[in-house]
């Protein structure tokens, strides 16, 4: 992914990003902040571009100027997120084009990410002593937690101590997806920024003008992504086929009512997949192919998957309107269900019966 120039090329959440742009530009912006919502709709990246709007060396009257040198460092950062070493696995050379961009890192702009699979007391506590000087070159420090909900409880504990006496020169963001896992003293002493689900539509403009994908792939990427630019990005084509392949022949199935048999059997070929995501993007597969048949009934411009138009329009004429809504409704449900522990199964051949008898 293209890391922004400035706000103005985020993509998403507008209303999020005019809030912090309004805050900046009137020397508002809160010391403590939450920037919470799903996964993959950019609020680490956004909080990036705080950072860099209040160091822009030539700020605008549109915002950060992106091309100054505080800009690029702070971009840096953002760019380097993912970035490994081109000569050595899991190292550092210092002169490949990786390694450049990391050592490109502004001082004063600090990603605390978990170590492992948590955010430790040490972390914290290095971050505490450095916040207690004023900032090397910029005029806010800018220190940005990401996931801040997978802090250990006596870092929790340490940073409350540091919000209930915040440092001059000093904005602390809070990343997270579940704002309720902070501590209750923690999000009354920040200001909450909810962010939500990027629309398909825009996630397809972006993927077609900025990361060249072709229309057709763009616009079944952003149907499937949930609402995050980044499983958009991350969406692999070839491979969700052959999960699509399963999701419609189950599809059919269920609209048709189809045979308990067949649907049992392929209910369990897809829940003894281990992997998980696996599982996740063959439900996300079946309610985008849903959405899609009602939407050959009713507005053909909307369909998603194109190369199956015809197929869905088959199976439009085959199935009443307000069952097909019933449907759409029972299988967003399961998907919902399928967070807890529910046997993958079970639950599937439930759903099929309860949406075929009668």
């Amino acid at each position: 992914m293209k890391f922004p120039i400035d706000m103005n090329g985020f993509i998403g959440n507008p209303q999020a990003v005019e809030i912090l742009q309004r805050a900046i530009r009137q020397d508002r912006l809160p010391h403590a902040m939450i920037f919470a919502g799903p996964a993959g709709v950019g609020k680490c990246t956004l909080a990036l571009l705080t950072a860099q709007s209040l160091n822009c060396l030539f700020p605008s009257a549109e915002g950060a100027c992106g091309h100054c040198p505080a800009c690029k460092r702070i971009r840096a950062i953002g760019e380097s997120r993912y970035l490994e070493c081109l000569s050595q696995k899991g190292g550092y050379c210092g002169a490949c084009r990786n390694c450049k961009i990391r050592t490109a890192r502004h001082p004063d702009i600090w990603l605390v990410e978990p170590e492992k699979t948590t955010i430790s007391i040490d972390q914290v506590r290095e971050l505490i002593d450095e916040i207690a000087f004023q900032p090397v070159e910029a005029r806010y420090r800018v220190v940005i937690l990401d996931p801040a909900d997978q802090m250990r409880a006596e870092a929790h504990n340490s940073l409350l101590k540091t919000l209930e006496e915040p440092p001059s020169r000093t904005v602390i963001i809070l990343v997270t997806t579940n704002p309720y896992l902070l501590l209750d003293t923690i999000r009354s002493r920040s200001r909450m920024l909810q962010f939500g689900e990027i629309s398909p539509d825009c996630i397809e403009e972006y993927l077609v003008r900025a990361e060249k994908r072709e229309p057709d792939e763009a616009r079944l990427a952003a149907s499937l992504s949930g609402g995050s630019l980044a499983s958009a990005l991350s969406f692999n084509t070839e491979e969700y086929r052959d999960i699509r392949k399963q999701a419609l022949e189950f599809a059919e199935l269920l609209l048709r009512r189809g045979r308990f048999a067949q649907a049992s059997r392929l209910a369990a070929e897809v829940a003894k997949e281990k992997d998980k995501e696996y599982f996740q993007l063959w439900i996300a597969s079946l309610a985008a192919l849903l959405q899609d048949v009602y939407y050959a009934g009713v507005a053909k411009m909307r369909v998603g998957q194109r190369d199956l138009l015809a197929k869905t329009e088959e199976l439009a004429q085959a199935v009443s309107r307000p069952r097909l809504v019933r449907i759409i409704g029972a299988v967003g449900k399961l998907t919902r269900e399928l967070q807890f522990n529910v046997n993958r199964q079970i639950a599937l051949e439930a759903m099929f019966l309860e949406q075929t008898s009668g």
